[in-house]
């Protein structure tokens, strides 16, 4: 994909994925741009792959994030594989090529966490392998009626009513006095605290060092990710925040998009090796006391003791998490969970996921 297949690849977005054939608006083609070509690790060979026809029209698109990975100890080309679209009425044999020109061949690292269960078998029939767990997302509640309300809201008014939150507002104050109010902070448990998006850049990289396969993250390609993450003002404002232990050392950080009186928004959770249940506890304990109703993020294997701990807490099938490598060693890291991808290292902050209708 070259800059000028921009408009096209714009204009084929809104016709497969909200219902319009038009020219797409100059914001939804400036951010496409951004996120398929302004990766400090863009080349063509890890970039977005169209499919051309004869008459010079784009009727395919394969959409991909360039991003480097440590993968068990080497530092390789990666790329999340998102939006994947074709004009289902125009051809489909340009989906088909799409899709075999993903089988691995040279020594990288490709991988969705946003695969339908159609695109998933098309991944498995070309050697892609399920990364165990990230297929579900887990929501906690604070505020049931509250998070009830604003689901009514969002998917049947297509819009938040503060009336209704008003109106379920005692039923929760019953079921929080109920259950026995907040999670109090117990002396000596690790806390959340303010953390600057220059600190993230230095402590991320550390946070997740210990799993086999994961995305390097050197400050110019993850300072771009985040740039590009807090545009999404949709789902709130885009906010990360440390965890300390008793002694102050960052044990810990996660990022979320804050929204008090909605949903917020988890894209990533880092913690230290056995630090996960103290972290999520210190998470649980801000996210709550900063009035947000519910909070929702992807599943992972480190984190699943800790995610059962807590009371309110439900998994769900999201989408399917795919990685296609053909290096033997990495293959086996991702059977094995040891793999970290999601949020930042995702698609779950992408604009493309629920703006631009």
């Amino acid at each position: 994909m070259a800059s000028a297949d921009v408009p096209a690849v714009a204009r084929l977005f809104l016709k497969v994925f909200r219902g319009v054939d038009r020219p797409a608006s100059e914001d939804l083609e400036a951010y496409l741009r951004a996120l398929t070509l302004g990766s400090p690790s863009h080349s063509e060979t890890v970039g977005t792959q169209v499919y051309e026809q004869q008459d010079g029209r784009i009727r395919s698109a394969l959409l991909a994030v360039p991003m480097r990975f440590v993968a068990c100890g080497n530092i390789v080309p990666g790329r999340l594989l998102g939006v994947f679209m074709t004009d289902a009425n125009k051809e489909a044999a340009g989906a088909a090529q799409l899709i075999l020109a993903l089988r691995p061949r040279r020594a990288d690292f490709a991988f969705c966490d946003s695969a339908s269960p159609t695109s998933a078998s098309h991944l498995l029939a070309i050697g892609g392998r399920p990364i165990p767990v990230q297929n579900l997302e887990w929501s906690r509640s604070f505020r049931p009626m509250g998070a009830f309300a604003a689901r009514v809201g969002e998917r049947v008014l297509r819009r938040r009513d503060p009336g209704l939150a008003t109106l379920v507002r005692p039923v929760d104050m019953l079921l929080r006095r109920w259950r026995g109010g907040a999670d109090a902070e117990q002396a000596g448990a690790a806390k959340a605290t303010e953390m600057s998006i220059p600190d993230f850049l230095v402590h991320a990289p550390r946070l997740i060092a210990h799993y086999a396969v994961r995305p390097l993250w050197p400050e110019d390609e993850l300072a771009w990710l985040v740039s590009l993450a807090a545009q999404n003002t949709r789902l709130g404002a885009f906010t990360i925040r440390a965890v300390e232990d008793r002694t102050g050392a960052i044990v810990g950080a996660f990022v979320y998009y804050a929204a008090p009186g909605r949903t917020a928004h988890v894209l990533n959770i880092l913690s230290l090796p056995g630090q996960e249940i103290a972290v999520l506890d210190a998470m649980f304990r801000h996210l709550e006391s900063s009035g947000h109703v519910e909070a929702r993020g992807r599943a992972q294997p480190a984190l699943m003791m800790g995610l059962a701990l807590q009371r309110w807490l439900v998994f769900r099938h999201r989408a399917f998490a795919m990685a296609l490598t053909r290096l033997p060693d990495v293959g086996e890291a991702v059977a094995r969970g040891d793999v970290y991808v999601g949020g930042l290292a995702g698609e779950d902050w992408s604009r493309l996921m629920n703006d631009f209708h």
